[in-house]
This record gives structure tokens, sequence and C-alpha cells, in this order.
């Protein structure tokens, strides 16, 4: 039977820098002194921006020897997609993931065309990332981005472990503040300004082989003129509410195909939202993942009778449920 902990944070890390470590990295439950080893990890960081409805997200994943690397921008004003991904041999990618929530880390990827890199330091992550040959949704090729996200480690934040026949998997995500940076669209300069981006930072270990995935549904965007995403998962029939106050968790939650395009995430009660898919994206199995599809869609609805209108996200689909 699979169990659920949540996870105390601890603030001490030991930092190293090497390229990709072959051992499995240990997580301690520090209430009860266990284990928990891991052989592949995975950490994706996201900015949003809520009013020009787009979203841009750097994945990192490795396992041992090899690494990969997407950059995708969505822009949910037209419908498109776009991306540039790449795996690599160990000598293509110097990296130090962090092994612990707000740890300090260096994830430097060089490959396929593209560089990208995240930097940890004291709570600050900064991602540099030059993508020349990528080719934009509005039409112009080429990103780069120089941006920086505060991640305060005792604001709110969600993490879970799973463990089951000695394997374990954990999931921590967070809410990033004070975005700053420039991003370049093309030969187009853009200055973040305060208070008009989101940050994400997800972060993910695991040791399960040949597990069983189930959907996973992630929402950005704001209510009541507010910023909160949330995270559904199909693992617990759960929906987890995060603002920058408090976070709330949701049971019972049904996901309910109306039609081919649209799925209802609903508990009959306080959470009543509907996904209006407009791209569907296929993954290849990477480092981490097996192979999965992003349904990017817009979300619109109610949380406890606050109304969302067109927040941006995505339903993750495994290609085996």
């Amino acid at each position: 039977m699979r169990a659920f902990f949540i996870l105390p944070y601890c603030s001490i890390f030991l930092f190293m820098e090497y390229l990709v470590k072959d051992e499995p990295s240990i997580l301690i439950d520090k209430q009860t002194g266990k284990g928990y080893p891991f052989s592949a990890e995975e950490e994706v960081f996201v900015i949003i921006d809520n009013d020009a409805k787009s979203m841009i997200s750097f994945d990192f994943e490795k396992r041992k020897l090899s690494a990969r690397c997407i950059i995708r921008v969505i822009d949910y004003e037209r419908g498109k997609v776009s991306e540039v991904n790449a795996i690599t041999p160990k000598f293509k990618i110097k990296s130090t993931f962090a092994q612990k929530p707000f740890g300090d880390s260096d994830i430097t990827f060089l490959g396929g065309g593209f560089t990208a890199s995240a930097v940890s330091r004291n709570g600050t992550i900064g991602i540099i990332a030059s993508a020349p040959e990528i080719s934009l949704p509005n039409g112009d090729k080429g990103l780069k981005i120089e941006a920086y996200l505060a991640a305060d480690k005792q604001s709110k934040s969600f993490n879970y472990l799973l463990s089951h026949n000695n394997n374990s998997e954990s999931l921590h995500t967070s809410i990033t503040k004070e975005i700053h940076g420039t991003i370049w669209i093309g030969e187009k300069k853009l200055e973040i300004k305060e208070n008009t981006l989101q940050g994400r930072h997800i972060w993910k270990r695991t040791s399960f082989p040949k597990r069983k995935e189930k959907p996973v549904a992630i929402i950005y965007g704001k209510m009541e003129d507010k910023p909160f995403s949330s995270i559904i998962l199909s693992y617990d029939n759960s929906l987890t509410l995060f603002t920058e106050e408090s976070i709330k968790r949701f049971d019972k939650i049904q996901w309910i195909v109306e039609e081919s395009n649209t799925i209802r995430i609903t508990d009959q009660r306080n959470i009543d939202i509907k996904a209006s898919i407009f791209s569907s994206v296929h993954e290849k199995q990477g480092p981490l993942r097996k192979a999965r599809s992003f349904r990017y869609a817009l979300f619109s609805g109610s949380i406890l009778n606050k109304t969302i209108m067109e927040s941006v996200g995505y339903l993750e689909y495994p290609d085996r449920l």
C-alpha cells in the first residue's frame, strides 16, 4: 500500500560541484531518520505572464549518465506552443541538483544548439538561456532570457513523498516572487517589470523504475486580482490551491471528459472548473520521464465561489495509464 508523507524542511546543505553524479541522492526524513534513495531527478522553472497569457518553461532532468533539457514557450492567446529540446551525454552537462527545497544548485545544459542554466543561491534563482533557433508562436525566431526569481522558504509550498516496495518519489512545488530581468523575443527586448509575472519551481526525484503514471493538471492565474496556482493530482483525487496567504486542499476531485477538447474538474461542491484544450504536445521518454503528452488549456470556473477566468495551465497525461 502506498504511503503519503508531508516532509519537513531542512536548511543544512552541503555544496559540491561535479558533473552528473552516478550515485543516487538520498532524502532523510528528520522525524523517523529513514532514508529514501532516488535515481532520477527533474527541476522545472516556469515564468508566467497572466495578463499576456503566455508562459516560458525550462525543464531539466537527468538519470546517471544522461540529461535532457526542454525550453518551451506557450502562447495561450494565439493557441500555439514552441519548443527546443535535446538529450546529451554526461560530458555536456555540468550539474549540481539541489538536495533540498530552496537549496543551492547549479544546472547548466549545453546541447541541441541551445544553452540553459538555472543557478540558485540563497533563495534567488537565476535563469539564463539562449535558444537562437526556436521558432516562436508570434512568428519571430530566437529567444534569450536573463531572469531572477526570489524563492522564499518561509512562504507556503507543497511537498509529498510517495513510497512503495522500497521505491520512493518526492515532489516539491513553490511560488517564486520578485521576478526581474530581461527577455529577448527575436530582436525585441522586454524588460521584466515588477508584479507583472508569476514564477514557479517544481522539483521531483524518483526511484520508481516502471511506475504507472497518472494524469496531473497545473493551473496558474489570478483570483480576485491576486496570483494563485493549483495542482490537481489524480493519484489521490485531490486539488491543492496555492495563494500567497494560504494553501487549501480539496478531495474527491473528478475528471469528466465533456468533449474531445473540454475537461471538467469538479468535486460537485466547491470546485467547478472547465479546461478548454487548444494544443497537445507529445514528449518522448527522457532520463526521468516516460513518454507523456501535455494538453495546454485555458481554465475557467470557480473555486470556493471565487471566479477564475481563462487562467493558463496544462493537463499532463502519460502514454501508459
